[in-house]
């Protein structure tokens, strides 16, 4: 006899995996078949999930239109079953799966549509925590600021990008025509965050990017002047670091942390 947990067992292989062994388990009903009836369930699965990811990446869906979203979509889950009973996190490989997965891969601009739009959602709903402020900096002696490390805030998300996946995001965003995808000869390094609880994002020169990845990295501060000093020269390299330093602090970037005194 077969219990309930092997039936819902066999039910789920039948959603997630196209096992049709649970068919011999059911019955017709009185009005259709039963693998009529099985398909409404593995349809309206996929259906729903579809959905998640159309609301989760509207201007990804905007470029790619109904039909190819959906196409889009229909693998993504084929290849990601659900494996969490939160809808807010179904579509986290999405980024992955088209920077990988062909024919998407040979459309860089796919992958980083999704990028960009997964680190605007993902900062929106990071954990709310103090952020770094200027009072604090303020309070740091002189002969410390060599050793000082600094924190990411847990709302923020770098990436590289690879095309003008902003321009395109943007122009879907105000409703306009995009551009045609460009492959960027130096590829565009954002960074999203979160100040003022809106999630937002801008563009970081290579300087400062490399600061900041230094920076989250766990290097000091005079490691970082001095990788500022390797990309844009010595001159002013101290100055040019405490620029940014002081940007990050203004936009809520960096995490409230232990700071030497």
């Amino acid at each position: 006899m077969t219990t309930l947990e092997e039936l819902q067992s066999s039910f789920q292989r039948a959603i997630l995996e196209g096992d049709d062994a649970v068919l011999a388990k059911i019955t017709d009903s009185p009005k259709e078949k039963r693998d009529v009836l099985l398909g409404v369930y593995r349809n309206a699965y996929v259906s729903r999930l579809t959905d998640i990811l159309a609301a989760d990446y509207e201007q990804l869906h905007a470029c790619l239109g109904d039909e190819q979203f959906g196409q889009m979509a229909s693998a993504y889950i084929a290849a990601n079953p659900s494996q969490t009973p939160n809808a807010r996190w179904y579509g986290a490989k999405l980024p992955e799966f088209l920077s990988q997965w062909e024919p998407y891969a040979q459309t860089p601009l796919l992958a980083d549509l999704a990028t960009l739009e997964k680190n605007l959602n993902d900062v929106f709903d990071e954990q709310d925590i103090q952020s770094l402020t200027r009072d604090e900096l303020a309070q740091v002696a002189p002969e410390a600021w060599p050793a000082l490390k600094f924190t990411p805030h847990p709302a923020t998300r770098r990436a590289d990008l690879k095309t003008n996946a902003i321009d395109v995001w943007q122009a879907l965003k105000d409703g306009e025509a995009p551009p045609e995808a460009i492959d960027l000869a130096d590829s565009a390094q954002l960074i999203a965050y979160r100040p003022d609880h809106s999630a937002m994002f801008r563009t970081m020169p290579h300087e400062e990017a490399m600061m900041w990845d230094a920076a989250a990295r766990g290097l000091p501060f005079s490691e970082l002047c001095a990788l500022v000093a390797f990309a844009g020269g010595e001159d002013g390299a101290a100055i040019r670091a405490a620029g940014y330093l002081q940007g990050w602090v203004a936009a809520g970037m960096l995490a409230e942390s232990p700071l030497p005194g």
